[in-house]
């Protein structure tokens, strides 16, 4: 499953800030906001136990002591071997990743191939200028590399609610569809 690209210096998350919220232009030193709201309720099927790491700042050159969100699957031994930008340092919860077999001008040969389709990861950038990337979120994969990014519970339930109004719709799509093709295929004796 392919992962939200980390942020960067490149071109990644522009509004990021080397330094926590609130201490703008003050020299402090780099702490992470905690990833999760409460060490008591971790994530489903997610351990409460937090690892921390130190890593080596490539901003400042401090050490920088960072606490994964419950559940984080990522390795963080190469942030801890080299300097890391702190934005950089992300955690992730994979979740399930289905797939669509598609035909038609999305495909690139002539035979149908899977998309990646409606799946889904949970995140958090613990050192990121923006709110919304430093507690953990969802993240959807609609389709192939196209995103609807930093949900939080109450946006992703809005989510939830509407696509199941677009799927209900789709139904109705799909039964008008056959009624339509049947009366293509069949048409009625034309009178002369």
């Amino acid at each position: 499953m392919k992962t939200t690209p980390p942020a960067t210096s490149d071109g990644g998350h522009e509004s990021h800030t080397t330094q926590p919220l609130g201490s703008a232009g003050q020299t402090t030193r780099l702490q992470s906001v905690p990833a999760a709201p409460s060490d008591s309720e971790p994530a489903v099927g997610a351990s409460a136990v937090r690892r921390t790491f130190t890593f080596t700042s490539a901003v400042t050159g401090e050490k920088v002591t960072a606490t994964c969100m419950p559940g984080c699957t990522i390795d963080h031994e190469a942030d801890s071997k080299t300097p890391t930008h702190p934005h950089d340092i992300y955690c992730n919860i994979p979740g399930t990743a289905g797939e669509l077999p598609l035909y038609g001008p999305l495909c690139d040969t002539g035979s149908p191939e899977d998309f990646r389709f409606l799946s889904w990861q949970i995140e958090s950038y613990p050192f990121s200028g923006r709110p919304a990337e430093r507690l953990p979120f969802v993240a959807i994969e609609a389709i192939d590399d196209h995103y609807i990014e930093y949900l939080d519970p109450d946006t992703l339930e809005m989510v939830i609610g509407r696509l199941q109004k677009r799927v209900d719709s789709l139904r109705e799509a799909h039964a008008q569809l056959v009624n339509v093709r049947t009366a293509y295929l069949n048409p009625p004796e034309v009178a002369a």
